[in-house]
């Protein structure tokens, strides 16, 4: 078959119609609806300069990065620390990096667009050389090139990689990356089916190298299958040309050798092929639950014992939850129960791909029979293999004893290869005939489109809005007050006056604390079950009288990360300072004077989205900054409080001063919640 002319202008209206479709919800998620390029996740960073860190280190000629770098993701083997991600995506920063460190730290939004435009791209470039196989060279009908233009739309932007990229961190940049190389190296293995080259076969042996060294067993499946097409085709039609044997060779080596460059690599690191020494983590070494799941299951959390849990997250028709409130899906309630004595390491809400990509999914399981019904034998040759390929890519998080609702992305190969199977055998037959039967398959198709488009982009802003905190999770709260509000629905229920937040609150269930002085959010998952949305500060006003004594008073304790005292100290001389006491652990603010029966003020407020908690006076300044959250033994993170000392006024008296709570900044949208549950 030789090479293909220049695209139909139908052919390249519908790509450019569905690509950016699905490109505008991707990048209004990945954006977080507004401008703003260069955000991370989380507010400090972490987790978004992994591959940052990374690339640092190969500039300076090294593989292990700094001690301690990587927080509890490092793995330490001699002493040396290392990442468990594959390099890819720090490969593609050492060029900014040449030029500038301005952005380091600060690429991953960029660099998740970037995998997106790769992986429309070879979508789009799929989907058209799937139908040159089945249906050949013949133009379009302008029917056939809608509903291809709507699939495009499903494929790039609604699919769990629009939810990936509401969080901006390596933990999904990396799956990103993984789709777009698989899908990419799917392309070229079709296309080296059909035109083994030297050309095609080294972009094959690009994506596939790039493939394992972005996930290993995203990329492990596509060597397979490219390995699988090799013999195939040679058994087929190669031995029977004359260059036959040198491109069996070349068709080989484009499967073969990114498989060894990567194990090569673990090798180096972790002295094994494919596997991570998970007892040498940091991780390991902190949390006991870690420890627990790697005895029970052999010293790893690999295997297909965690089969029944995993299947029934990913697989399952009904994992997802719809609510009275909008944005009215999020995901189910609870993350997957453990069964049958298996050990999870970590479970987290998980919505299934049937019940967030319907459509995409029934394209994918029926293009197996339709490929088979096909008959025809060089069609099925070369169309098995990057099926098969894709289809063998969720096997890696199925035996994984750790579900995510991102590790649905290994799902995404498959939803675009087989979909573009099914969309070229099935439907150009249900398109022809009558408008309305055809309108009505488009119309359907729009629909189904739109649905997953709406279901990935609400728990996407939701997902990041809870995890980066702040002033987000406040808009996005305050979005839904508004809009349930105005359509006179309900809204998620609301607890009022609470002192102790329970365990068992229902996901988006919003606890008030007495006075509205803080509002609370619960996530429904086990490890962090209630956020902080917004708090009022606690400010203390301390009046110096004309007696005042040489000694010191705790004004509030605050428990957090640790418990620690917020203590005044005060001199006859009327020089007063500020300590925060942490055990034995002193830190002191500066002393400064107070004019008598003047007064000064103490201010313990917290910042919810960098997560920690700032003590300052006026004057004086800033005193001391520390973890505002709290960790159990179970290594489950609650919010701190900040409790003042009951006794603080009788203690008071006998140093000559006088302390009182102070208005503070009130919070916004706690008082409006309460308000709306009451009144409805």
């Amino acid at each position: 078959m030789s090479r293909p002319a220049p695209p139909h202008p139908r052919v390249v209206v519908a790509s450019l119609t569905g690509c950016l479709l699905g490109g505008l919800v991707y990048l209004l998620v990945l954006l977080d609806l507004a401008w703003s390029p260069t955000r991370t996740a989380v507010g400090l960073g972490y987790g978004s300069n992994f591959f940052d860190i990374q690339a640092n280190a190969f500039l300076a000629g090294r593989l292990d990065v700094p001690e301690g770098s990587l927080g509890i993701e490092g793995f330490v083997i001699g002493g040396r620390t290392f990442m468990y991600f594959p390099p890819f995506p720090a490969l593609l920063r050492i060029p900014v990096m040449l030029v500038t460190h301005e952005f380091d730290g600060r690429l991953t939004v960029a660099s998740m667009a970037l995998g997106w435009l790769v992986l429309a791209v070879m979508s789009a470039r799929l989907l058209w050389l799937v139908r040159r196989v089945l249906r050949g060279s013949e133009v379009p009908s302008r029917r056939e090139a809608a509903a291809a233009a709507v699939l495009l739309t499903a494929m790039t932007g609604g699919t769990v990689i629009t939810f990936v990229a509401a969080l901006p961190w390596v933990y999904h940049e990396v799956y990103v990356w993984s789709v777009a190389t698989v899908v990419g190296s799917l392309y070229w293995l079709l296309r080296a089916g059909l035109e083994p080259s030297r050309r095609t076969l080294g972009w094959l042996a690009a994506f596939a190298l790039a493939a394992v060294l972005t996930r290993t067993t995203g990329g492990f499946a596509v060597c397979g299958a490219a390995v699988l097409a090799a013999l195939w085709w040679w058994w087929s039609e190669g031995r029977r040309r004359p260059a036959g044997r040198r491109l069996l060779v070349g068709f080989l080596a484009a499967g073969l050798l990114p498989v060894a460059a990567s194990v090569a690599l673990n090798e180096v690191k972790f002295g094994h092929p494919y596997l991570f020494p998970l007892q040498e983590q940091v991780w390991t070494q902190v949390n006991e639950h870690r420890r627990e799941a790697l005895s029970a299951n052999g010293g790893h959390i690999t295997g297909p014992q965690f089969l029944p849990v995993t299947a029934d997250a990913y697989l399952s028709p009904t994992g997802l939850r719809l609510t009275p409130w909008f944005p009215w899906v999020s995901l189910p309630d609870a993350p997957p129960v453990e069964s049958g004595g298996v050990v999870l390491d970590q479970t987290y809400r998980t919505a299934s791909v049937p019940a967030t990509t319907p459509m995409l999914l029934v394209f994918a399981l029926a293009s197996f029979p339709l490929l088979v019904l096909l008959r025809r034998r060089r069609s099925l040759r070369l169309l098995a293999p990057p099926l098969l390929g894709a289809a063998v890519v969720p096997a890696g998080i199925l035996m994984y004893g750790y579900v995510a609702n991102r590790y649905t992305s290994e799902f995404v190969p498959l939803l675009v290869v087989g979909s573009a199977i099914t969309t070229w055998a099935l439907l150009p037959r249900l398109l022809r005939g009558s408008r309305r039967r055809a309108g009505g398959v488009l119309a359907g198709l729009a629909l189904l489109t739109a649905y997953s488009v709406l279901v990935h982009t609400a728990t996407g802003l939701a997902a990041g809005a809870v995890t980066g905190r702040g002033d987000r999770l406040v808009q996005l709260l305050s979005a839904q007050q508004r809009v349930d509000s105005a359509l006179g629905t309900q809204g998620p229920p609301v607890l009022r006056d609470v002192e102790d937040l329970p365990d068992d609150a229902a996901p988006d269930t919003l606890a008030a604390a007495p006075g509205c002085s803080a509002l609370y959010l619960a996530t429904g998952d086990r490890y962090e079950p209630w956020v902080l949305v917004e708090d009022s500060p606690t400010v203390l006003r301390v009046t110096v009288h004309r007696g005042v004594r040489t000694g010191q008073l705790v004004l509030a304790t605050v428990i957090g990360s640790r418990t620690r005292d917020v203590v005044l100290q005060t001199r006859s001389d009327h020089q007063v300072r500020v300590v925060v006491r942490d055990g034995a652990r002193v830190t002191a603010g500066p002393w400064y004077g107070v004019y008598p029966e003047s007064s000064t003020t103490v201010g313990i407020g917290v910042f919810s989205d960098i997560g920690v908690t700032e003590v300052t006076s006026t004057p004086g300044g800033r005193v001391a900054v520390f973890p505002a959250q709290r960790i159990d033994e179970d290594w489950v993170i609650r919010p701190g409080r900040t409790e003042v000392r009951p006794d603080v006024t009788a203690e008071a008296d006998r140093l000559g001063i006088t302390v009182e709570k102070a208005p503070s900044r009130p919070t916004t949208l706690c008082p409006r919640v309460v308000s709306g549950a009451g009144a409805g």
